[in-house]
């Protein structure tokens, strides 16, 4: 009864216009540290389309490095009942949404996942930047799954690591150690390297670029963490550390 009524459309509007203010009010009223601004300057200001990549714990509030006046940008979202909501969220902070994830192993259920290529693709193509989680939607958490690589050896768009923290924060006990941000804090927005893959790549190409681009994520979101003064979250299958 509760998900029949969470599922209600003027209910799913009323958490869509609440999620879409809380992430303007971190975003308006957290003092950002920015690094690794060099790395996604010359691509702002080249024009061409390109991909962010944002791990799924971290989805939340990837709206606060980017603005208006940049590339049109579009999120993907899943099309599950949560990702309703998300999809309403984000139209009112003027992102474009791409519904659709890939099919689950061992189902038949078709979940948009070409149709989501297809609008990936065109969206690039169109020099727009699209916001994916590489990770998601079910995880390992912080493991790149190769979505995100085919899409880049598709439009030869490069991918920038993307990695947020705050320092008022709490963090979930969720697969992805989901990070809900509070406002009135310090946080920090790390831009890594990026990754490009060519469109003639091969099996072993691709791999390598995997394994560069997780890396990259890592450690862009441990440096996000650590200028943050907060608990490094770790991939999964890593050793925990953290930062006094």
């Amino acid at each position: 009864m509760f998900k029949s009524f969470i599922r209600h459309i003027t209910v799913e509007y009323i958490l869509a216009y609440f999620l879409a203010g809380y992430m303007a009010i971190i975003k308006r009223t957290t003092r950002w540290t920015i690094e690794g601004r060099e790395h996604v300057q010359p691509l702002r200001e080249g024009g061409d389309g390109l991909i962010l990549a944002v791990w799924h714990g971290r989805f939340f509030i990837s709206n606060a490095g980017w603005h208006r006046s940049d590339q049109p940008a579009s999120v993907l979202v899943s099309k599950s009942n949560d990702g309703a909501i998300i999809t309403a969220a984000a139209k009112k902070l003027g992102l474009g949404v791409i519904r659709g994830s890939a099919r689950r192993e061992g189902s038949d259920k078709d979940r948009g996942g070409r149709e989501a290529l297809r609008g990936m693709v065109k969206h690039i193509r169109a020099k727009g930047c699209v916001v994916i989680t590489p990770d998601g939607p079910r995880g390992p958490r912080m493991r790149v799954q190769p979505g995100v690589l085919a899409l880049a050896k598709m439009t030869g768009a490069p991918i920038v690591p993307y990695a947020l923290s705050t320092r008022h924060r709490k963090i979930m006990k969720s697969w992805d150690k989901f990070m809900l941000p509070f406002p009135f804090g310090r946080g920090a927005i790390v831009w890594g390297e990026p990754v490009t893959l060519a469109r003639k790549a091969g099996d072993a190409d691709i791999e390598a670029a995997r394994a560069i681009l997780e890396t990259r994520m890592i450690t862009a979101t441990h440096r996000a963490d650590a200028l943050t003064g907060k608990e490094i979250v770790q991939p999964s299958d890593a050793p925990k550390k953290s930062r006094q």
